[in-house]
């Protein structure tokens, strides 16, 4: 299984659905199981990789006094740029897809309503869906799913377990409180 980053969202052109969409079909005839579908790089382009809320306080918070003085109006300017749109990899995933014989296809972009999880699914635009973020907040997410016990995950994409991480900090929801 080999996760692939279908649009790197970098200053000049680079990977783009298209492109990953040929790489997808070689990928395909070499045999592999199963393809993850992702997006953006950490040096260009960090959020597009985790959409949602751009937390600068928690980001800057492990820099040197004269980093954050920096950093806080460069992060700033990021706010309500990288909103939370559920399925943020769909449209490549509808490219990549009928271009895929043998090959499961499985999309990664800010999932969190199981109705709309299925209806992926059930519309064969990918065969498995895959999460990060909400299993950071809720670990038992899926048997939730199973027992009709919730219907979305709870996590909002807050992002602060993303600054924990790039601060030294543990992996774990911050969402009640600051790092």
């Amino acid at each position: 299984m080999l996760k692939m980053n279908v649009n790197d969202y970098t200053p000049r052109a680079g990977i783009t659905p298209p492109i990953a969409a040929n790489y997808a079909e070689w990928l395909d005839t070499e045999g592999i199981d199963g393809l993850e579908l992702s997006c953006g790089t950490l040096s260009y382009s960090i959020f597009n990789m985790v959409r949602g809320e751009v937390p600068v306080a928690e980001l800057v918070s492990g820099f040197p006094w004269w980093r954050k003085l920096l950093g806080k109006p460069m992060l700033g300017r990021l706010k309500g740029k990288y909103d939370l749109q559920e399925g943020y990899n769909l449209d490549a995933a509808r490219t990549i897809k009928p271009r895929l014989k043998r090959t499961a296809l499985l999309v990664v972009g800010g999932f969190r309503k199981k109705e709309h999880m299925e209806q992926i699914i059930d519309q064969g635009t990918a065969d498995f869906i895959s999460m990060c973020r909400p299993f950071i907040r809720e670990p038992f997410f899926v048997q939730r799913l199973k027992r009709g016990k919730t219907d979305s995950a709870s996590c909002i994409s807050c992002n602060r377990c993303f600054a924990a991480v790039a601060n030294d900090m543990p992996l774990r929801c911050y969402v009640d409180g600051f790092l």
